[in-house]
C-alpha cells in the first residue's frame, strides 16, 4: 500500500493525474497499466517503485499461496476435537465410548401436573 501511495503523488507531479490506490491494490489488470506508466517514465524514481511493487506482489502472493486454507465457512480451531462444533455451548470434547443413559420412566407427577393445569387454561 504504500509503495502504490508513493507512486500516485510521484504521478500526480510528473504528470498531474493520480491513480486510485484501492484499485491498484485490488484488480490486477489496473495494477499492470499503472506499473507500466511507471515503466515509461524512465529515469525517475517511477520505474525504481514499480519495480518494487511487483517483487513485493509476487512476495505476497508467494506467502498467500503457501498458507494452509481452512474449509469455506469455518473458522480455524485451536483443537483437533472443535473442528465439528460451531463454538456455542460445547466446551469439552464428547466421549466417543460414552453410552447414551437409557430412558426411564417419565417422571411421575411433575410433567403430567405442568400439562394438566396448561391445557386446562
Amino acid at each position: 500500500m504504500q509503495i502504490a501511495t508513493k507512486i500516485h503523488f510521484y504521478l500526480m507531479r510528473e504528470l498531474g493525474r493520480g491513480i486510485d490506490v484501492e484499485q491498484m491494490l485490488q484488480h490486477p489488470r489496473y495494477a499492470r497499466d499503472v506499473l507500466l506508466v511507471c515503466d515509461a517514465c524512465a529515469g525517475t524514481e517511477l520505474a525504481d517503485l514499480a519495480s518494487q511493487y511487483r517483487k513485493v506482489r509476487a512476495l505476497y502472493q508467494s506467502l498467500e499461496a503457501s498458507r494452509p486454507t481452512a474449509a469455506p465457512g469455518r473458522a480455524p480451531h485451536p483443537t483437533d476435537w472443535s473442528h465439528n462444533t460451531t463454538g456455542f455451548g460445547l466446551s469439552r470434547p464428547l466421549d466417543d465410548d460414552a453410552v447414551p443413559p437409557a430412558a426411564g420412566p417419565a417422571p411421575s407427577g411433575g410433567m403430567r401436573q405442568w400439562l394438566t393445569r396448561w391445557r386446562q387454561r
